[in-house]
C-alpha cells in the first residue's frame, strides 16, 4: 500500500471521528476543496471551516468506504456511502465518490462527486 492511499484513508477514518486538528495537519495553504454541490474552498483555513460547519449540522455522521483504489499515484478514488443524523433528527443518507489527491504528504485536493 502506498504512503499517499494511507493517507486519505487516514483522512476518511479522522471524519468519521470529527478530528478536526488531525484533519487541519493534512492540508496546506494551496489545498483545495470541491463538494458535490460545486462549491468550491481554497486553503485550509476555508476547508476546515466548511467542515465544521457540515459536521455541526449533524448529531452523528458516518462514512462507509465500500471500496478504495490508487487509480494513479496520488490519486486515491473512494466509493462511499454516508449516514447521519441531522440537529433535527432527518436520516441523511447518499452515495458518491470521493477523489483524494496527495503528493508530499499532504492532501493536495478532494473532489466528491454523486453517483
Amino acid at each position: 500500500m502506498s504512503k499517499e492511499l494511507d493517507l486519505a484513508k487516514r483522512y476518511f477514518d479522522l471524519s468519521n471521528e470529527s478530528d478536526f486538528s488531525s484533519i487541519e495537519n493534512l492540508f496546506t495553504e494551496d489545498s483545495t476543496f470541491c463538494s458535490r454541490n460545486i462549491e468550491y474552498f481554497i486553503g485550509v483555513e476555508s476547508i476546515m471551516d466548511m467542515q465544521r460547519a457540515h459536521h455541526g449540522s449533524f448529531k452523528q455522521l458516518n462514512w462507509i468506504v465500500n471500496t478504495v483504489s490508487e487509480i494513479q499515484p496520488g490519486v486515491v478514488c473512494f466509493d462511499f456511502d454516508f449516514d447521519g443524523l441531522s440537529q433535527s433528527n432527518k436520516p441523511v443518507s447518499m452515495t458518491g465518490l470521493e477523489y483524494v489527491i496527495v503528493k508530499n504528504n499532504k492532501i493536495l485536493h478532494i473532489d466528491v462527486r454523486n453517483k
